[in-house]
């Protein structure tokens, strides 16, 4: 097993490109909140299990991250079409950017706990 394989490792990993995508999706909708019949995107990503539940405690139940992309329809159009709502996508791509620091910091602790250990 290497260094760099855990779970926890891997999982991070995955939800640090999802969480880029879901960056990309929010500005792309901000870049578009004026072009006619846009309609906004939503990305969610969450945890799932490839195996059965009861696998989760064997090395054959993987967990990975699962990216959904999907059109905005509960939002008002305007009168072009466009669903846009800017401040929604604005608090979107804050969260957005939380999320992808928060597991940012993880690996920095990760590798400062390597570094520690190795005495550099």
């Amino acid at each position: 097993m290497g260094l760099f394989d855990g779970a926890a490792f891997k999982i991070t990993e995955q939800g640090l490109d999802a969480s880029w995508y879901q960056q990309t999706v929010i500005s792309n909708n901000i870049a578009n909140m004026d072009t006619p019949e846009y309609k906004a995107r939503t990305v969610s990503f969450g945890l799932v299990l490839d195996k059965a539940i009861g696998a989760r405690n064997s090395d054959n139940g993987r967990l990975n991250v699962r990216i959904s992309e999907t059109y905005e329809t509960d939002t008002d159009q305007t009168l072009n079409g466009n669903n846009v709502d800017i401040e929604k996508e604005s608090n979107a791509l804050v969260d957005a950017q939380y999320q992808y620091s928060t597991m940012v910091d993880y690996l920095n602790s990760r590798y400062s706990m390597i570094r520690t250990a190795i005495g550099k």
